[in-house]
């Protein structure tokens, strides 16, 4: 029983030891990828000046923008991930819907994005299978990230792409901000003066800066802001600004944002700390117990069993029987006690 029960400790200790190593060394590194079930909605509010035709006055509106980031399952695979993105900003007058028609005068922009990333480094991948484009235009190639940063972000420039001109530009690390218990990476990225529409059809200048808070463990985008500024270009509108923006996520959604990588940091401290840990410990205890067991308490045991029967008893010593004692001689007393037999020895003649 000693024996089955220490070769059965070696053997869970050697199970523990490389479990911890197949979890931390192979199961960590390739499951810290971006999931396929991501189905986010992103709310922005914020004031804006917007110029009124009529007046042709700036006009001071309130804005709501709604995002959804929404991945394409069918499209993924296990290497990259493919994502749609619909955003619809809205100006807040008599209290419309999150997204309304394109003829309604409330509607400051509607804009479609489709892109495929890297699931791991979060970098835009430019193959046709995936059908990127942006408002349905495929001639447009993303480049560098667009709505998550990689896992585990360092505290470097990361190109940053805009679908609104279609270009990247680059975002720069500003240092940490803790929200919501978090100690988030905080990147801005400046959108040159680019010739763009301010409205469909009408063309004008663009200038954007964009404010971002990420998780550094998960690259989640916790927290967003958006100054943005449209220009009338040539015409008597010339250089007249259009639109000036500035939204930032609602509480709502950075608290949403905020649980999400909280959960992300959770699987991943699991995968790469606790589980390889617990490995750990109980495989080096299974093999101690086992060695000792097998080596060290190996305490009395029995003799082996023998085929040769041991030997019989020696007898006690008793005295001879009564038939073995010569019978005594009529008128000559017994010889003393000690004598022998073949005693000569006579009594002297009185």
């Amino acid at each position: 029983m000693r024996r089955v029960l220490g070769v059965g400790l070696l053997g869970l200790g050697v199970f523990g030891l490389v479990f911890a190593g197949l979890v931390r060394f192979w199961a960590y590194p390739n499951g810290e990828k971006t999931p396929l079930n991501l189905d986010i909605p992103i709310i922005a509010t914020g004031p804006a000046q917007v110029y009124d035709v009529t007046t042709g006055q700036l006009e001071s509106v309130q804005l709501r923008a709604d995002r959804t980031v929404k991945v394409d399952s069918q499209a993924s695979d296990s290497k990259n991930v493919v994502v749609n993105e619909r955003l619809c900003i809205v100006i807040q007058k008599d209290n419309p819907p999150p997204c309304v028609s394109g003829d309604d005068p409330r509607l400051l922009s509607y804009t479609t994005d489709r892109v495929a990333a890297d699931r791991k480094t979060a970098q835009s991948v430019n193959d046709p299978k995936y059908g990127e484009n942006v408002n349905g235009d495929t001639s447009i190639k993303h480049v560098g990230l667009s709505y998550k940063w990689p896992f585990h972000v360092q505290k470097k420039t990361y190109q940053f792409f805009n679908p609104d001109v279609a270009v990247a530009s680059p975002a720069t690390y500003e240092g940490k901000e803790k929200i919501n218990g978090l100690t988030l990476y905080k990147f801005v990225s400046v959108t040159p003066k680019t010739e763009a529409d301010v409205f469909t059809g009408i063309p004008g200048y663009y200038t954007d800066t964009r404010t971002v808070w990420i998780d550094p463990v998960t690259g989640t985008i916790v927290k967003g802001n958006e100054h943005q500024v449209r220009q009338f270009r040539g015409g008597s509108l010339d250089g007249q600004t259009a639109v000036d923006l500035n939204l930032t996520f609602d509480d709502a959604t950075v608290k949403y944002q905020t649980n999400k990588a909280k959960d992300g940091r959770d699987q991943i401290e699991l995968a790469s700390f606790w589980l390889p840990l617990a490995g750990l410990i109980v495989g080096v205890l299974a093999l101690v117990g086992g060695i000792l067991f097998l080596f060290v308490f190996k305490g009395e045991q029995p003799p082996p069993p023998s085929d040769v029967p041991p030997p019989p008893p020696l007898p006690e010593q008793t005295p001879p029987p009564a038939y073995a004692v010569p019978p005594a001689t009529p008128g000559v007393p017994p010889p003393p006690y000690g004598a022998s037999d073949n005693d000569t020895t006579q009594p002297l003649p009185r």
